[in-house]
């Protein structure tokens, strides 16, 4: 593994679950679940549905969903959108509790290991998905897997969102990056990526390279845990016992991060607005992102580029997570609720051509292959990435919006901008797990 034994300064568990339930706890005594649903007795019939997106996001769902309600005859939907983050994931854990769950909701597949565990969910009937023509052979393994706990599918894969490189085509052709294709010339190593940074740097006038970290909640962490996956690293996170990383891999990636946080190749201290903004303005000429960012970076950027995270370390893998459709636990079962569930989870994969659109990668492979999807410009260039996704640690703790991606952002964003030694941060982020893997789960 790598690990050296190290004294490590205690973090307190008190800290970390004030953190975890700043929401005001998830299953807190006699909470409230005005504003979550009502039980499905009373709401009159039909499927409802939870999700948490927002913006042009919930405009192209709700769009989704008004098709397969069109298609699907009979079918009757009653869509609610509530807030992104810790809001939406207790609502969520509350009503699963309380019996007056939705029958199906969006959960990022990082967040599964905190809820299927608890009985939060229930699993799929993988006979009742075929009759609907959903297959585990329709998506990418490492995708599938993913959705699994104990052997059971709890989690149905909408999409694949990783954390990839977009850059400015004419800037990177003034820069000589292109192969004859027109496209980035593969970056294969640290040294060709901060070489590649500062030739980007000399056009732009400044920085060559965005990225968005400082006070960030994620962004730090979405960089160094795919990074870290590129190096074969190995970890372990397990309750009740101290975690474990390979402190030489994780300190190869935090000193590559350092150097190429020069100010030349890659801005310093730049945070998330601060680095759209310089990227979308041409002041840089790539940036480090989520693909979520695609809609903004095309308007503004004509000729926009993209790939999967440059593979640095020997083994491709771009950091990600995937929104997935989930069964919330129900106090009573109807087997034609059930069916229609069935249908529109389904139905809506089926439709997901049009969630590509926004830069999300279609986790049903048929929609990949479909003209439609090979006519979208930059989704394809890096819809490889869904190939070879790396989630945060199956732990109940960690995932999208967590404290955990949190306070391991903050670590790491030290790191790299030298106010932390590359031990000491690794001490810090080690510590900081060891008390959240004492905590316990709130579900």
């Amino acid at each position: 593994m790598g690990h050296d034994p190290t004294f490590r300064t205690p973090v307190s568990r008190r800290s970390i679950l004030q953190g975890f339930l700043g929401a005001g706890g998830l299953l807190a005594a006699g909470g409230s679940l005005a504003g979550c649903s009502t039980s499905p007795a009373a709401a009159g019939g039909g499927v409802q549905l939870w999700d948490l997106f927002q913006g042009a996001d919930g405009v192209k769902m709700r769009g989704m969903i008004d098709a397969v309600r069109t298609s699907v005859s009979g079918l009757s939907v009653r869509p609610v959108t509530l807030a992104w983050g810790s809001p939406y994931y207790t609502k969520l854990a509350m009503s699963s509790a309380s019996g007056k769950a939705p029958q199906t909701a969006i959960m990022h597949v990082s967040r599964l290991a905190g809820y299927a565990p608890g009985g939060l969910l229930e699993p799929y009937d993988l006979d009742l998905l075929a009759e609907q023509g959903i297959r585990e052979e329709d998506f990418a393994p490492a995708v599938w897997e993913s959705c699994q706990y104990e052997g059971q599918l709890y989690a149905v894969p909408l999409d694949t969102h990783p954390f990839i490189l977009f850059y400015n085509k004419d800037l990177a052709k003034t820069a000589g990056l292109l192969g004859p294709d027109g496209n980035l010339t593969p970056i294969e190593t640290p040294d060709a990526m901060i070489d590649a940074g500062t030739r980007m740097g000399d056009v732009t006038g400044g920085a060559g390279i965005s990225f968005g970290h400082v006070v960030d909640t994620g962004q730090s962490w979405r960089l160094f845990w795919g990074l870290y996956a590129q190096t074969g690293g190995d970890y372990s996170m397990s309750v009740g016992e101290p975690a474990s990383i390979d402190r030489d891999k994780a300190r190869e990636v935090i000193e590559f991060v350092v150097r190429l946080m020069d100010g030349k190749a890659m801005a310093a201290t730049q945070n998330y607005p601060g680095a759209i903004s310089a990227f979308t303005s041409g002041q840089t000429g790539m940036i480090f992102s989520g693909e979520w960012e695609l809609p903004a970076f095309a308007a503004a950027i004509p000729n926009l580029g993209a790939v999967p995270m440059p593979t640095l370390f020997g083994t491709p893998a771009s950091y990600a997570d995937s929104h997935a459709w989930v069964l919330p636990r129900q106090l009573e079962h109807d087997p034609e609720r059930t069916r229609r569930t069935y249908e529109l989870v389904a139905g809506l994969l089926k439709q997901s051509g049009t969630w590509a659109g926004a830069g999300h990668i279609p986790a049903y492979l048929p929609i990949q292959d479909t003209p439609e999807y090979a006519a979208l410009t930059p989704q394809t260039e890096y819809a490889s990435a869904g190939e070879n996704p790396v989630f945060d640690p199956p732990v109940w703790f960690a995932g999208a919006g967590t404290e955990f991606q949190n306070q391991m952002s903050q670590v790491l964003s030290g790191a790299f901008t030298g106010d932390l030694t590359p031990d000491a941060a690794i001490d810090s982020l080690l510590s900081r797990i060891d008390a959240m893997l004492l905590a316990p789960n709130p579900t």
